[in-house]
């Protein structure tokens, strides 16, 4: 499943990969903004609440907002255990560090 928001000016996508194992891979791309925001919150507490392991994509982030990513923190609380972040970017990596959530990245991620 894909979804996308201005995708005419390719700023911002979403990819759902559901794996037959059970897992799932949120794919983002483009820049996580305040705009963009709800809609990768939406579709994160989706995919935590069916599946066993939900792995975030954010290699292909170019910008995260700070409110996404506290987002991504409280999703950790709702859904604990299931959630993990792909982060190589060092300018995401550094937004996820500096609010306390290092230990939600992994550094090695095959979809």
């Amino acid at each position: 499943m894909e979804r996308s928001l201005r995708d005419d000016e390719g700023v911002f996508r979403l990819e759902t990969v559901l794996h037959p194992d059970g897992r799932h891979t949120l794919r983002a791309f483009g820049e996580l903004d305040m705009s963009t925001r709800a809609e990768f919150v939406h579709s994160l507490d989706r995919l935590a609440s069916t599946s066993d392991r939900v792995t975030v994509d954010l290699a292909e982030v170019s910008f995260m907002y700070s409110g996404v990513a506290n987002a991504i923190i409280d999703a950790t609380y709702v859904h604990p255990g299931k959630i993990a972040v792909f982060a190589p970017a060092r300018s995401v990596r550094m937004v996820l560090d500096v609010l306390g959530a290092g230990g939600l990245l992994i550094d090695d991620f095959r979809s």
